[in-house]
């Protein structure tokens, strides 16, 4: 019985250190930098969005148990790392008198779903994100993918939010 919770414990650990990981740096991404280069866009959440994380598949507890990030603060670092990284002006604000521009771009960003699915040795944490620019109502909605063998709640949703608004960035060039 020993030699099998050896085994069990080995066998955990080894896919936690195999399984594979999405981890994306955008300081050598592909935006069109004529682009951005002149603008800010303005990031602000929308109070109807989604704020805890569901889980589902083989959730367990082994190491702890599951903490809710604060979505809102994740998702204000996930817009300054994404800046800093791509070296495109963006911005997280709560109140639009923070904004001294006229005719800003201004996204209402409506976190729809935050899933976070355990397999058997990945977990897929999913964001569905939808991009609302409150000057001309064009709207623009994408999904962040994070998988990993676990992890942080916050680092994984921070990396998820950070891929649906690059995601974000890429369809807003093409129009």
């Amino acid at each position: 019985m020993k030699n099998l919770k050896s085994f069990i414990l080995l066998l955990i650990i080894s896919v936690f250190l195999i399984s594979c990981g999405t981890s994306h740096n955008y300081t050598n991404n592909t935006l069109n930098k004529n682009f951005f280069e002149t603008k800010t866009i303005y990031f602000k959440l929308n109070p109807n969005s989604q704020n805890v994380i569901n889980f589902s598949g083989m959730v367990g507890s082994v190491f702890g148990g599951i903490t809710q990030p604060n979505v809102k603060e994740t998702f204000k670092l996930s817009i300054e790392e994404l800046a800093a990284e791509t070296n495109v002006k963006l911005k997280f604000i709560e109140y639009n008198d923070e904004i001294k521009t006229t005719n800003p771009d201004i996204i209402d960003v409506n976190i729809s779903e935050i899933n976070w699915h355990f397999g058997f040795s990945v977990a897929t944490l999913k964001t569905v994100v939808n991009y609302k620019n409150l000057y001309d109502n064009n709207e623009i909605k994408t999904t962040g993918i994070r998988k990993s063998g676990g992890g942080d709640e916050m680092n994984n949703l921070k990396k998820s939010l950070k891929d649906a608004t690059y995601k974000f960035l890429k369809e807003l060039e093409k129009k």
